[in-house]
């Protein structure tokens, strides 16, 4: 046998294995045929579901939220009457030549400035601990007066709001001005409170409102906030409000343009959506038949589903789209993502023949370089 004749046997070999072992070229991940089969005794197993108008409906879910009824119910504040930790400035005039609060002369006497305290009480001379929370300024005027009056005759009292501290809330996060805020009369409700604190700083579809209440949390999208008005709901002292960037993301795997992690840009995307963010399909690796979602179905979502089946609890289901198919694009279009979902766009067949050729074609043009030596 020519020497030339040895090398392209060994070639042919060496084809024969790269077909064998053709499942271990380097590839994104498992094939539509491997997703497909039969799963193994002792493999992790999932229900596969090839995604039908059906499908769409029994898996959808209204993605929109709304504030619990413990918030939504609350009362509008009044921000006239006096609040725990409310600073008030108290004035006292007097109708006497030797007065009680001003012995030089008749005239005006400031007082100290007053902060309600956790009982709700303010100290005035010549009065005591006086009640103050809860009251409205003509009120505690009134009982200011009435309590001097048993000392000095024709008094007349003023009392100025200096800090509405009892009525605090924090805004904090994706606003343009964070900070403190009180609520007053313009600003009792959520939506005029962020107003008040600058307005938002990036694109409302993508952010979150949060808002905490001492033990309890109530957690929407900007968007149902606009969207919805019961979401507008009065603001309570102590109140402290966070903006910030949806947490819900997606993974995208296989033959796209590159694995990505990909936050939600609004309240809702579709599969179609989905694809366009990473970039669509690959023409040249890309199998459209074999396109997977996996997600990890409530119990109740995947009784509706699977009827039949013993489902006790979550079960993980891949969804199987063929974009080839009458009315693919419109279930993609329709079949809502969620969070932590996991995109996985499977490699079209030709792709591992296409590696095993430009494998061994350095070969095949090596034999022939040889064998025309050889024939020289």
């Amino acid at each position: 046998m020519t020497t030339g004749g040895r090398i392209l046997r060994r070639a042919a070999i060496v084809l024969f294995g790269l077909v064998l072992a053709s499942c271990g070229l380097p590839r994104e991940g498992p094939s539509y045929s491997e997703l497909t089969a039969p799963p193994e005794p002792d493999s992790l197993g999932f229900e596969l579901v090839s995604v039908t108008p059906d499908v769409v409906a029994m898996t959808r879910v209204d993605e929109r939220a709304g504030f619990a009824i413990n918030f939504v119910d609350m009362p509008v504040l009044r921000t006239s009457t006096i609040a725990v930790g409310d600073v008030l400035s108290v004035t006292v005039w007097e109708n006497t030549v030797e007065g009680l609060l001003n012995p030089a002369g008749v005239g005006a006497t400031p007082l100290p400035q007053s902060k309600v305290d956790a009982n709700g009480f303010i100290f005035i001379p010549y009065v005591g601990r006086i009640k103050a929370a809860g009251r409205t300024l003509h009120q505690l005027r009134s009982a200011i007066r009435a309590e001097l009056d048993k000392r000095t005759p024709n008094v007349q009292v003023d009392v100025f709001p200096v800090e509405a501290g009892g009525r605090l809330i924090s805004v904090q996060g994706l606003v343009n001005a964070p900070g403190l805020y009180p609520i007053e009369s313009a600003t009792t409700r959520l939506l005029a409170m962020l107003a008040q604190a600058g307005g938002v700083k990036e694109d409302p579809q993508t952010i979150r409102v949060r808002l905490r209440r001492g033990t309890l949390t109530g957690e929407i999208s900007l968007a149902d906030l606009y969207d919805d008005p019961a979401n507008n709901i009065p603001l309570r002292s102590g109140d402290a409000i966070i903006l910030e960037k949806d947490r819900r993301i997606f993974t995208a795997l296989g033959a796209i343009q590159g694995p990505q992690l990909i936050p939600f840009p609004r309240r809702n995307i579709s599969l179609i959506e989905a694809l366009g963010l990473v970039g669509g399909l690959k023409d040249s690796t890309s199998d459209p038949t074999g396109i997977f979602v996996f997600r990890v179905e409530p119990a109740e979502i995947a009784r509706r589903m699977l009827p039949g089946m013993e489902i006790t609890g979550p079960t993980r289901v891949a969804y199987i789209f063929d974009m080839t198919q009458p009315g693919g694009m419109f279930l993609g279009r329709d079949f809502g993502m969620r969070d932590g979902d996991t995109l996985f766009v499977t490699q079209a067949p030709y792709v591992q023949w296409l590696k095993i050729l430009q494998g061994i074609s350095p070969l095949i043009s090596f034999g022939g370089s040889v064998r025309s030596i050889g024939n020289f």
